[in-house]
């Protein structure tokens, strides 16, 4: 089943949170950050407590990696990216020395790198202890292009160091797939379905047995900000979902197991 649109959707209240089972103050919940410029609502499906440790990770990476990107992108800001870095610091080779320069938010070129993981430890447990296995990463341009910024400032070499936080981010990937799993009513006749939840909240440090990059060549989806597909995998008898943020600029895809299928599903 693809979802490719929930952008806008408002679905009917859930009157619970749907991380912990609170009725209490409930708030809706937006299914794709709003950072990121998510418009599909889950209504009354998130309680203050659970609402403030995800939202606290979604701006470990908004505010984060994902900032130059989302200024350039013109994606929602609360604060309208006012206080975003205005000028960022880039290393470059020129005349044979390397040196750290600042640009212009403008100016600059953007390059995002996405963690690339291993397979999910459900699927490969091999040597799996915590946290998640990072296997590299994928960098994806946007703005304007490094070999411009390159020959205008007469460097042979330029690099961007970037703090990144894969832990979060894969909370954030997964808290983004059961959300759209819950609100489409996908996890019916699916069984341990619960048990990504203490990773999502940052409870365990195994967020890893349930994320992972997926394999293949980069994909680019245009008019499709970001998608969100769900499958059944009878074969693995997995409920999965494939999380694709910035689907527009062929970015990496990302698989959740969500949990098990139950017998009757088949």
């Amino acid at each position: 089943m693809t979802l490719n649109a929930i952008d806008g959707k408002v679905y009917a209240p859930v009157g619970y949170c749907i991380y912990c089972g609170s009725t209490e103050n409930l708030q809706k919940e937006h299914i794709i950050p709003l950072g990121l410029s998510g418009t599909a609502v889950l209504p009354k499906s998130s309680c203050p407590q659970c609402a403030r440790i995800t939202g606290n990770q979604e701006q470990v990476v908004l505010r984060g990696p994902l900032w130059a990107v989302r200024v350039y992108r013109d994606l929602h800001s609360r604060t309208k990216h006012r206080d975003a870095p205005k000028e960022y610091p880039l290393t470059i080779e020129r005349n044979d020395i390397e040196e750290v320069i600042s640009l212009n938010a403008n100016e600059y070129p953007i390059l995002l790198h996405f963690p690339v993981f291993t397979a999910p430890a459900l699927i490969n447990p091999e040597g799996y202890t915590s946290g998640i296995r990072l296997d590299g990463i994928a960098t994806v341009s946007f703005g304007i292009e490094p070999e411009d910024v390159a020959r205008k400032l007469g460097a042979t070499a330029l690099s961007i160091t970037q703090k990144n936080d894969p832990v979060s981010f894969a909370r954030v990937i997964a808290k983004i797939a059961y959300s759209t799993a819950f609100a489409e009513g996908a996890l019916a006749g699916v069984s341990d379905t619960e048990a990504i939840l203490p990773a999502i909240l940052g409870e365990t440090d195994n967020i890893g047995k349930w994320v992972g990059t997926l394999p293949g060549q980069a994909e680019k989806f245009d008019g499709h900000l970001h998608r969100v597909t769900l499958h059944r995998d009878i074969m693995a008898g997995f409920l999965i979902a494939e999380v694709h943020l910035f689907s527009d600029s062929s970015a990496p895809r990302y698989g959740v197991i969500l949990g098990t299928l139950e017998m009757q599903a088949f």
